[in-house]
């Protein structure tokens, strides 16, 4: 299992993950009928570490409908080679004198499939308000990126990014807005996401993970805006693809705040690919301090892997939404990440 460290580019993710699986079994042990996740609020004091941690687990309430839980992530940092070992508690929990570095929130439910035709309040397909997967190709219809970001490489992940969605962020997109917009601006990323071996296999754990593995504002931004990466970021061009080149490091983005609203279990039909999702992210606004900037993160099922497969007709209308996150994040030098994490206590 990588480290915390190595997974710098969305360890977030990775931690808030750890902290929903403690939750998970928490809930399994307790013989709760509420053993899915609907919705996590998170907050990150302090950045995460390699080194020991432990999740602390409380019962607020259980009633009809959920169950409220709180969820803190505590480390102490023995060494910057150990490797993250979680040590679910239910009662006491002195064992580990550490310092706090992620609260959380969540709420528990079912999220069964309803019965057709007993009253569902739902919102999909074949209605026209319904929303679709919102990337532009089949996933057996394109490739894997030959340029990968260091979180992919390092969570071994392949990615296919939407170059259509990329094209939107160009400073001469019909998607830029003037003085008589209404509404409009922002940049949008998506791409089909898949785990790299055969054997993996998508969990209700890992959707943090891919909720936090988007590519934030100022990196999409051209250079020309004061709040983009300027010239230390390079999106390349070549006849195949447009890409970013992930070769040089620049900034650091840690998140200040995230929350997830789980709208469906992790598919487990063989109409669906078992380790690969669609990801869309759409971001609007930067302001101080620090170039606070959000994100919202769509995880969408996909219909197959990357590469593989045909492209039956109607797949659209079969893809459902996983989870939807959104975030606030800030933009600082990636010095900064670098040093806290020899730290033995890291503090935004």
């Amino acid at each position: 299992m990588p480290s915390l460290t190595e997974c710098c580019w969305n360890a977030v993710g990775y931690a808030l993950g750890v902290i929903l699986e403690a939750c998970t079994r928490y809930q399994s042990g307790s013989g709760s009928s509420h053993a899915d996740p609907v919705y996590v609020s998170a907050h990150f004091l302090r950045a995460t570490n390699v080194g020991i941690g432990q999740v602390r687990v409380k019962l607020l309430k259980s009633g009809k409908t959920f169950t409220n839980i709180l969820a803190e992530l505590v480390q102490q940092v023995r060494s910057v080679f150990v490797w993250l070992c979680v040590v679910f508690l239910r009662q006491s929990h002195s064992d580990l004198k550490g310092t706090t570095r992620i609260t959380a929130h969540l709420l528990f439910g079912d999220l069964s499939p309803s019965q057709p035709g007993r009253g569902q309040k739902v919102l999909a397909p074949p209605s026209p308000y319904a929303r679709r997967v919102p990337l532009h190709s089949h996933p057996s219809t394109v490739t894997y990126d030959a340029v990968r970001s260091p979180w992919a490489r390092k969570m071994e992940t392949r990615v296919s990014v939407d170059t259509v969605l990329l094209s939107h962020n160009d400073p001469t997109s019909a998607t830029r807005t003037t003085a008589e917009s209404v509404g409009g601006g922002g940049v949008e990323w998506g791409a089909w996401y898949e785990l790299a071996h055969k054997d993996d296999k998508l969990t209700t754990s890992s959707m943090p993970f891919f909720c936090d593995s988007f590519v934030n504002l100022p990196i999409l931004l051209p250079a020309s805006e004061p709040g983009s990466m300027g010239d230390k970021k390079r999106l390349v061009s070549s006849k195949k693809r447009r890409h970013i080149d992930w070769n040089t490091p620049y900034s650091w983005f840690p998140t200040i705040a995230m929350t997830i609203e789980f709208k469906a279990r992790v598919p487990s039909s063989d109409y669906y690919s078992a380790r690969t999702v669609g990801l869309y992210s759409e971001s609007r606004f930067q302001t101080n301090p620090e170039g606070r900037h959000n994100a919202r993160v769509e995880v969408w099922t996909a219909p197959s892997e990357i590469g593989q497969g045909d492209v039956a007709k109607g797949w659209r209308v079969n893809q459902y939404c996983i989870a939807v996150a959104d975030q606030m994040a800030l933009m600082l030098p990636v010095e900064l990440n670098i040093r806290q994490g020899t730290k033995a206590s890291a503090k935004l």
